[in-house]
């Protein structure tokens, strides 16, 4: 199941246009989402990410019409800058990192799927897929958590194209 999940979450990040997260959504700074210190919409530089995140696996980075474009592996964990360094996409498949640890300590892979409306961020509604969908902010792009048995097994988010 993990490599499914890593697999379809890879190959819809390649596919995605290269297309500027700040201008579709409107971000000038960073949101309040964050994944242990690292806020979507923050514009960070590699020696950042890896002093916040350590080195990772496997690292890859690109150009397109918009900027440099990076990509972070840590193991079953994906993260995707792009614009020259702002961060816009994450499949978090370990307990290594959290997303909103502002909300006492925030969520992460083993969490039972509970502790997301305990901590105050809402109530994700589940899908036909089985996952769980939570939308903050009025935003259209949800934070979608995997589970199984109601322990959260994957956390992604990814911006609308």
């Amino acid at each position: 199941m993990k490599t499914l999940v890593k697999i379809v979450f890879v190959a819809t990040i390649i596919f995605l246009p290269f297309c500027g997260f700040s201008q579709i959504l409107g971000y000038t700074q960073a949101t309040d989402m964050d994944v242990n210190g690292i806020f979507i919409g923050g514009k960070y530089t590699k020696a950042q990410v890896t002093a916040k995140w350590g080195t990772p696996t496997e690292y890859w980075s690109g150009t397109s019409e918009n900027g440099l474009i990076e990509e972070y592996y840590y193991s079953t964990t994906t993260f995707r800058f792009s614009e020259n360094g702002v961060f816009e996409t994450f499949g978090i498949g370990t307990s290594n990192f959290a997303v909103y640890t502002a909300k006492s300590g925030g969520i992460k892979v083993g969490d039972p799927i509970s502790r997301i409306s305990a901590i105050g961020l809402g109530t994700p509604v589940l899908q036909n897929d089985g996952t769980y969908h939570l939308c903050r902010n009025n935003a259209d792009d949800p934070l979608i958590f995997g589970h199984s048995a109601g322990i959260i097994t994957f956390i992604s988010f990814m911006t609308s194209v």
